[in-house]
């Protein structure tokens, strides 16, 4: 048994002092190494793809309510502008010569002895000096047809 004991070996100097075991040792530690390389490669390319699809997603969404902001702005200053002309319109509800003009523009309505004259919104054709317009001729007949109240 005291040989036994004298032929133990210690494996790790026996490893290391063979030649080809510790090629065979070095391979699999640098393919081990490549795999663990690998995965993070593979995990970190996973997580890009990731990152930039939430990024595609959420970056359409943030344009696309920045610009519902921008139409809501839009309308809200112009709700705001309709408001103050509804305020001051609201302030002469009580003033008699505001209400005779809105009565006027928007009714048509005439004191005796007035005479409406309308005319086209569209540009007036442009007539020599001696020639009269449709439009004059018309106005003409308005005149001598009377008034309407």
């Amino acid at each position: 048994m005291a040989d036994n004991n004298n032929t133990q070996f210690d494996t790790k100097e026996v490893l290391w002092e063979d030649e080809e075991m510790r090629q065979r040792i070095e391979k699999r530690r640098r393919a081990s190494h490549s795999r663990k390389i690998r995965r993070k490669l593979i995990t970190l390319f996973a997580a890009a793809v990731v990152f930039v699809l939430l990024g595609s997603m959420y970056g359409r969404d943030i344009i696309r309510l920045k610009a519902e902001n921008r139409a809501l702005k839009k309308q809200q200053i112009a709700l705001e502008m309709q408001r103050e002309e509804l305020q001051e319109e609201l302030k002469n509800a009580n003033n008699q010569e505001y209400i005779r003009e809105q009565a006027k523009k928007q009714l048509r309505l005439l004191n005796p002895g007035e005479i409406l004259f309308t005319f086209d919104e569209e540009a007036e054709p442009e007539v020599e000096d001696g020639e009269k317009s449709e439009e004059d001729k018309a106005e003409e007949t308005e005149e001598t047809g009377g008034s309407d109240g």
